[in-house]
């Protein structure tokens, strides 16, 4: 079966999950370089993105809002206490437990897969 005949919902979620690759990555970096007005820009992007395509995934949801919430903390986590390198830090238990919620979304977004039943 080639990629065009996929069902929408199966290249939404595929492309919600490696749309969550590319932004775990830049959390990382956003965590490590706080201030970088052009990598908050991209995760906003990100986000605004990710926003459209758990719309047309509503099993989803759930592990979105998640993800959504634990932004917003993460994001003021760091504009009031920016990251220092400790590990106890207040802004890495905000970006552990956001780590936590897109892996849980992205394991939905690969879940998707198996509930689908597909028709010869």
């Amino acid at each position: 079966m080639s990629v065009c005949q996929f069902p929408t919902a199966d290249t939404t979620a595929f492309r919600l999950a490696a749309l969550l690759e590319e932004y775990e990555q830049h959390v990382e970096e956003l965590t490590s370089t706080w201030l970088d007005a052009a990598l908050y820009a991209r995760v906003s992007r990100e986000i605004g993105e990710m926003r459209l395509l758990c719309a047309a995934l509503p099993l989803l949801s759930v592990p979105w809002v998640h993800l959504l919430i634990s932004h917003a903390e993460l994001v003021h986590c760091l504009w009031t206490c920016p990251p220092d390198g400790e590990e106890s830090h207040p802004a890495e238990r905000c970006k552990a437990h956001h780590l936590v919620a897109i892996q849980a979304l992205r394991q939905k977004c690969l879940c998707h897969f198996t509930r689908i039943e597909r028709v010869p």
